[in-house]
């Protein structure tokens, strides 16, 4: 299967890495941002988003009209 690039991170969504928090940012299917409120999943749980809903424009479908822009890795505090 062909995997287009995420495009805030610029890698393939199998890329990601299952054990680690990534930031997203929510956006409705025109591709505008909904909210700045940063929503962190982990990428176990994005991949399997994007194997049941697909990608469009860069960004990991959630539903219908809302899409998740992967923009970065949470790092972790020590």
């Amino acid at each position: 299967m062909f995997e287009k690039k995420l495009r805030s991170l610029n890698i393939r969504t199998n890329e990601l890495k299952d054990d680690k928090n990534y930031i997203c940012y929510k956006y409705n299917g025109k591709g505008k941002k909904i909210s700045d409120e940063e929503i962190r999943i982990t990428g176990r749980e994005l991949k399997l988003l994007s194997e049941m809903r697909g990608e469009s424009r860069g960004m990991i479908k959630y539903s219908r009209e809302i899409r998740y822009d992967v923009i970065g890795e949470e790092k972790m505090h020590k």
